[in-house]
């Protein structure tokens, strides 16, 4: 049961929970008819292949999932950066591009499985939260940016936010005012909802009633375009073909997405599972993301992980096991056999105001304000991976945010903060001396901490502060005690900073000692022949120690 996390629970099913998952799985199921119709559009496919993407999805999550809420299927973000990285490979061809996007979900659900295997499941922490931050406010302005034309009822050239932005004002002339006010309307009453009846399906509603203005006001004769022919039925499943030259040019975006996916995916389930008092297991959820994303491959759909929205209303209805994906399941499917005919009327302004209300709800203004009020650093983090979306596509703005992420955090260990130390009474303990302005306790002493793992990026950095610090006062220091607390680990390169600086040290009459040293770092520095008798560094397990030592030289 380990393995199949969801039919462990279902197994131990409490009837009571019943009335609360049959209403949470239908909410869902009716959220997933336009949301997998509009972001199928997104992702360059016909509407009804997000029926197909998420419907095998959503009964293998429910048994392999650990998450009781998660909402898998498609995901507005997940489907834009597969189209651009399908885009260019299909060369225009329809037929190619459909099995380039199946043969790509076949691809991210073997990535995520191989990754299962090999207990890679702290990939999770590769992104940071300003990247997270930047990466999904630049997702929701490209959104907005591309039902531009869709909204107006003219075509938008530009594949990019700014392109169209610029050639909107070209355009905006030739608006057709019927689809304007369709979609205005739609988008109007799914943000009311949003915010007076947050527990209704909003966005069915909306496209709901869009679908009958269209019906008995003949819509299409006055302009306005709708979704087209529907086939009803399920679909047909078959393994995609492979070929090695598509495995190469799918390979990065599958990685992209993959590891955007599953980061994505585990974030939303611990916040709800913290929440609701269960544990989320980040290595099975490598599993059930490749597996959602095989299933949606071999039912010739797109890849797929999960939405925050059709998350938080289960929790919200008060569901509490994964049956809600088995009963939004069977709606779906009860929606392919029976609405074929009345979801090929559906309005293409009401999908775009779908999209547009899931662009408006991605857009993390909360997160940016947190960032700009705790750090300035990681705010320009998320200012450049949402330009980095915009600019180029979303793959690559995340890659170069994922960089500059990796920048930041080398910078931050290269130039760490370091302190002198000074004994107080008052605060128990030895303390920053700068921080809480104390004047030096010991004279002769020199206590030292650097607040950063030791090693080849800032080994030098260390060695000139120390260095510094003493000829605040030359001549005056004889012993200097290296307060380890901080320094968690030490290299090669440390080790021969440390013996150098030891050597220099001693010429000028100082002793050197360290505390508080760990015993990975202890035994680093006794196998380097560092610490005393067979080096000149004494060590000691405190501060106080060290000290004590100090004052006992002369007696």
């Amino acid at each position: 049961m380990r393995l199949l996390p969801g039919i462990a629970v279902l197994r131990g099913y409490d009837r009571a929970w019943l009335p609360s998952d049959l209403l949470a799985g239908l909410t869902v199921g009716a959220m997933l008819v336009p949301q997998g119709m509009a972001y199928a559009e997104l992702a360059g496919m016909p509407p009804i292949t997000g029926y197909y993407a998420a419907l095998l999805g959503l009964v293998v999550y429910a048994i392999l999932g650990t998450s009781r809420h998660l909402g898998v299927g498609p995901e507005p973000g997940t489907a834009v950066l597969a189209a651009t990285g399908v885009g260019w490979i299909a060369g225009g061809d329809p037929a190619r591009y459909a099995g380039l996007m199946a043969t790509l979900a076949v691809l991210v659900g073997a990535l995520c499985l191989a990754a299962a295997v090999l207990r890679m499941g702290f990939l999770a922490e590769l992104l940071s939260k300003p990247v997270l931050v930047g990466y999904i406010s630049g997702v929701g302005l490209t959104l907005l940016s591309s039902q531009l034309g869709k909204a107006l009822g003219v075509p938008i050239a530009g594949d990019g936010f700014f392109p169209r932005f610029f050639d909107l004002p070209q355009k905006i002339g030739q608006t057709h005012l019927l689809t304007l006010a369709l979609f205005a309307g739609s988008l109007a009453l799914m943000l009311a909802l949003r915010r007076l009846a947050p527990k209704l399906p909003g966005a069915l509603l909306a496209v709901a009633l869009a679908t009958l203005a269209s019906v008995a006001f003949d819509l299409p004769a006055r302009g306005v375009r709708v979704v087209g022919e529907v086939p009803s039925g399920l679909p047909a499943f078959s393994v995609p073909s492979l070929a090695l030259s598509d495995f190469r040019a799918l390979l990065p975006t599958a990685l992209g997405i993959a590891l955007i996916g599953y980061t994505d995916n585990v974030l939303t389930a611990r916040s709800i599972g913290a929440r609701l008092g269960y544990r989320i297991d980040s290595n099975q959820e490598l599993v059930a993301l490749g597996a959602i994303n095989l299933a949606a491959g071999v039912s010739h759909g797109f890849p797929v992980s999960s939405s925050a929205s059709r998350t938080a209303v289960p929790a919200s209805l008060g569901s509490k096991s994964q049956l809600v994906g088995l009963v939004a399941a069977a709606f779906l499917v009860l929606t392919l056999l029976l609405l074929g005919p009345v979801l090929s009327r559906m309005p293409q302004p009401a999908l775009a105001a779908v999209i547009v209300s899931a662009a408006l709800s991605v857009i993390d203004l909360a997160g940016l304000k947190r960032l700009w009020k705790t750090t300035r650093a990681e705010l320009a983090l998320a200012v450049f991976a949402a330009l980095g979306v915009m600019i180029f596509d979303v793959l690559d703005g995340v890659m170069l945010a994922l960089g500059a992420s990796v920048l930041l955090a080398l910078a931050r260990i290269a130039l760490p903060h370091d302190a002198v130390l000074s004994a107080s009474e008052t605060l128990d303990g030895w303390v920053d001396a700068e921080q809480y302005d104390l004047e030096p306790t010991h004279p002769g002493l020199l206590v030292y901490r650097f607040d950063a793992p030791l090693f080849f990026a800032n080994a030098s950095r260390f060695r000139e502060r120390l260095h510094l610090m003493l000829d605040k006062k030359p001549g005056d220091e004889d012993w200097v005690v290296l307060d380890f607390e901080g320094i968690g680990e030490v290299d090669a390169t440390a080790l021969e900073m440390l013996e150098e600086l030891v050597l220099e040290l001693a010429a000028r009459g100082v002793t050197v000692a360290i505390a508080r040293a760990n015993e990975r770092a202890m035994g680093r520095l006794a196998r380097a022949s560092l610490l005393a008798p067979a080096g000149k560094i004494l060590s000691f397990a405190t501060i106080a120690s060290a000290v004590k030592a100090f004052d006992a030289r002369s007696t």
